[in-house]
């Protein structure tokens, strides 16, 4: 029977209604609800690994079956053996079998499947793509969780760190599970996602971060929240509003506190003429001014001047147009053009480059990984490090799906 909850940091049930119990009874069955109901291993991801390959090389690290869309077996396949899937006319095909959906599913429970050169938890779906086959990992939620940890933070910061990451990843894969509906999975694994390197990336320590959370998210007025996060802000994070189109209350600028990041600052020294390509028809690069800064010192708009004209440009346009770290940035030319016969400047000839001093690595938004790494090192808990980078939030325990 469903039991409502006090609020954070002893997590309610996700859409279980509100009670104003005391925090104690609350804790109390808080615990018992963790022993009674293991919900999370009810949860299954369906993860995108190799999608519209011609041909992707499966196989199990012990015996398996190969199953049909009804789940009716069709074929036994040993342990190691490697296998070619490719599109069979408007299907796939495996092993000599065709189906419009094919599953390899290893036999024994501590059995792992492999997608072409990694390993991974549960089972490998096989579907049609557009232009070949495309290949799912059904892994079940806390499986991918503690993966995620490792391929997005690793495994050498402080375990409150880690939890924060775990609670940060299971609430961005729920939030965002079948919101792109041209994909035919539920999420991606490279960075457009979140990075997931299955059993390679995991660790005991980062098993632990997600076995310690287990099933818990985050929610704001009784919803998931897109939980995003990145490596270091550079001492301030940025409201969502700022970076991208749309403000949210729990995605609020915050003070980091990541001084000891490695990229907490850095320098980026671009030719003029990378710079100058952004901005056809403007002449030979002369200046790159930042127009608008949100309020924590992030660069929002440019403009690129040239000796013919100049151009407004997106910063985070600029960023991903020249691989920087971050927009927290301010611009300097630097240098002067030279003559080819005598290799001496020319008065008034445009920068030979720009100097770009940052800060922080990433977009600035949500959880900074290395100012977790920071408040862990203080002694603050995962719950308060989520509860600081994500603004008028609680902890829920998400339900079986």
């Amino acid at each position: 029977m469903p039991v409502a909850l006090f609020s954070s940091p002893s997590p309610p049930v996700l859409s279980y209604r509100q009670s104003a119990w005391l925090k104690g009874i609350a804790l109390l069955i808080w615990a018992w609800l963790c022993l009674t109901f293991p919900v999370q291993a009810r949860v299954l991801l369906r993860v995108g690994i190799a999608v519209n390959k011609p041909q992707v090389t499966l196989g199990s690290s012990t015996g398996a079956r190969l199953l049909n869309a009804q789940g009716q077996p069709l074929a036994e396949v040993q342990a190691m053996q490697p296998l070619r899937a490719t599109r069979s006319g408007a299907g796939v095909s495996l092993a000599g079998q065709q189906g419009q959906r094919l599953y390899l599913q290893p036999t024994s429970p501590d059995g792992l499947v492999f997608i072409n050169q990694n390993w991974y938890r549960g089972l490998v779906e096989l579907i049609p793509g557009e232009n070949g086959v495309i290949a799912i990992n059904q892994v079940g939620l806390d499986d991918y969780v503690s993966s995620v940890v490792g391929s997005e933070m690793g495994h050498r910061f402080p375990l409150e760190a880690l939890k924060a990451q775990a609670v940060a990843s299971r609430t961005y894969a729920l939030y965002h599970r079948g919101r792109r509906s041209n994909q035919p999975f539920d999420l991606g694994d490279g960075v457009d996602w979140q990075v997931y390197k299955g059993v390679a990336a995991e660790s005991s320590r980062t098993q632990a971060a997600a076995r310690e959370t287990a099933g818990q998210v985050l929610i704001h007025q009784g919803q998931l929240i897109n939980a995003v996060f990145h490596s270091s802000a550079g001492g301030h994070t940025d409201d969502a509003g700022n970076v991208w189109l749309e403000s949210l209350p729990y995605l609020q600028g915050v003070p980091d506190f990541d001084q000891n990041s490695p990229v907490f600052s850095w320098t980026a020294t671009i030719p003029a003429q990378q710079i100058q390509q952004l901005a056809s028809g403007i002449g030979a690069i002369r200046s790159v001014e930042v127009l608008r800064s949100s309020p924590w010192g992030r660069a929002m708009m440019l403009r690129l001047t040239g000796s013919q004209g100049s151009k407004d440009l997106n910063a985070g346009e600029f960023r991903r147009l020249l691989g920087l770290r971050s927009t927290m940035i301010a611009i300097s030319p630097r240098g002067a053009a030279t003559t080819t016969a005598s290799l001496t400047p020319v008065t008034g000839s445009p920068p030979a480059f720009f100097e770009i001093q940052g800060r922080g690595y990433g977009h600035g938004v949500g959880m900074s990984q290395w100012g977790a790494a920071g408040m862990a090192g203080q002694n603050y808990s995962y719950q308060q490090i989520l509860s600081h980078y994500y603004r008028n939030t609680g902890l829920a325990l998400v339900e079986g799906r």
